[in-house]
Order: C-alpha cells, then structure tokens, then sequence
C-alpha cells in the first residue's frame, strides 16, 4: 500500500480519480461525482487528497472541501473489489493528521443514501447532521416565473466588498472573516463569477456562479435580511437565469438545504427539480482519531 498526499489535482489525476469513481457509482448503483475544485478551500498550503495505491493502481481515495476553519468536508471512495481490508482506514488517519495540523475540529462526511453503512458510521463515531437536495435546470426546461419588482442584476468586484460582507453576515450568520475569506476567493477564482442584486440603489443580494463547460453551479445566494420576505430572492433567481441561459450554459445546478423550505420553494417555482439527495455525517476530529487508535489497539 502506497499512500500519496496532494494539495493540486492535475489532469492525468483527475483521470485516475474519475476512473475509481465510474468503478464505484456502478457498483453501488450512485450518480454523483466528488467535486474536485479547490478554489474555495481556506488554506491553500493544506494537502487536500489522499491517494490510495496497491501495485501502482488507485484503489481509494479521500478528498476534502474546507471553505472555513470551522469545519472539513470528506468526500471519499474505495474500489468495491478492496472495500473492509483497511485501506478506507488508513486513509482516512492520514486524513484527520492533516485536518488536526491545521486545527480544523470537525469533519462533515459527505455521501449519497447508502453509501455508507451504518456499521462504518458507528465505528467512526460519525453522527447525521443533515442532508441537501441537488436541484437542477435546462434550459430547454426553463420558464421563467412572472415577477414585477424592478432589481437589476450587476456582477460583483471587490470594490463592493465591504456591503457583500455585510449581506453574508445578514444571510447566513456567517463570521465577518470568514465571509471575507470566502468573497475574495470566489471573485478570484477561475470559472467563477459574483452577482450582487440591486434594488432600489441598494446592493440588497449575492451569488455566485462556478462554471463547467456548458454547466452552471449556483451557490451562496442570499438576500439582506432587512430585505427579506418582498420576493427580491425569487426576482434576483430569475434574473440571474435569464442571464446565465442567454449565454452557452445548458443546465443550472444547485444544493439546498433539505430544511430550507422557503428556499426550496423558490428554486421550485422557477423550474428546479430535485434529482439527487445527499447526507452529512459530523465526526469530531479528535474523537474519531481516538475511536481509531483504540481499535486498532484492541485488534
């Protein structure tokens, strides 16, 4: 066993990623593929995939989405003909050193519906936390809801950051730093664009928008909650579509919280569709190293 830490997915990579991955959604009769982009990831220097080799073959893999300091996000994979020999394991120890390195507490653990055994979710001691819908749009499909409100739909720059933090914070209870952190590395990254909704002369809302080839991904759109409750969320969505469909996009895709049904109604009323359902599982870092190491004792 060969295990290899990265903090940059090149292309031959990817390949090798996305060939495990085609081997595993086959046989566990899955859709969704690991988002590789780490473009929003907080610290830059963090190796963020761990490569599992057995005779120069990938055979498992553990990859990490770490938008704040607060928690890690774990996306991970093992060929269905190596699963229960201790490879997910061992993976996964040389994942949380790297997360406790940089004094990250806490590890969401992401996967579709019976992904995950609950015998493997016990042993890591690993809790349900919640689940987010994949809601998705073509253009094809694309009906534009009538609105009436008069909002204007400008891309963001960072001359605006300070009200785009501001908005963040209203929205989300996100920390003022963290915000920061995050609209900087949007604005920056390639393939991604910031929207801000303007009503009335004030910026009242923010998106983002992460492009791949003829898709696009939404994420981060909320409005000031002193403005809250007038139909500006739903008037910036369908402005933002009718922008994103009038150029070479083909389908729109997003995640919602399942909780979140004023957000779900909206994305349903502009034509969204659920097509996949996705379960967050919370490990507390120290207590699964633990949980580990004292198994590995008793074995």
């Amino acid at each position: 066993m060969i295990i290899r830490s990265v903090n940059e997915i090149d292309y031959p990579l990817k390949k090798e990623i996305r060939a495990l991955e085609k081997r595993c959604t086959q046989a566990d009769n899955v859709t969704s593929l690991t988002d590789l982009d780490d473009s929003l990831n907080v610290h830059k220097e963090m190796n963020h995939t761990f490569l599992c080799y057995e005779d120069k073959r990938l055979i498992a893999f553990c990859h990490l989405f770490i938008p704040t300091d607060a928690e890690a996000e774990l996306f991970a994979r093992t060929d269905p003909e190596f699963r229960r020999k201790g490879y997910f394991s061992a993976l996964l120890k040389r994942t949380l050193e790297e997360v406790k390195h940089f004094h990250i507490p806490d590890i969401l653990l992401v996967g579709q519906p019976g992904v995950f055994a609950a015998s493997l979710l016990d042993h890591l001691g690993a809790s349900y936390d919640f689940s987010e819908y994949v809601m998705s749009l073509d253009r094809a499909a694309y009906h534009p809801p009538k609105t009436d409100l008069q909002l204007e739909v400008k891309q963001q720059t960072l001359r605006e950051l300070e009200r785009l933090i501001e908005i963040s914070v209203s929205s989300f209870d996100d920390n003022r730093e963290e915000a920061r952190k995050l609209i900087e590395m949007a604005l920056l990254a390639p393939h991604r664009e910031g929207y801000m909704a303007v009503f009335k002369n004030q910026i009242v809302g923010i998106c983002y928008v992460r492009f791949d080839e003829n898709e696009a991904f939404l994420f981060g759109l909320g409005i000031d909650s002193a403005f809250q409750g007038k139909g500006l969320g739903k008037t910036f969505l369908v402005h933002l579509l009718d922008r994103l469909f009038s150029r070479a996009v083909h389908s729109v895709k997003l995640d919602v919280d399942s909780r979140n049904r004023a957000a779900l109604n909206i994305y349903q009323d502009a034509g969204f569709a659920p097509i996949d359902t996705v379960n967050y599982y919370r490990m507390h870092v120290k207590e699964t190293e633990a949980i580990i190491y004292d198994r590995e004792r008793k074995d």
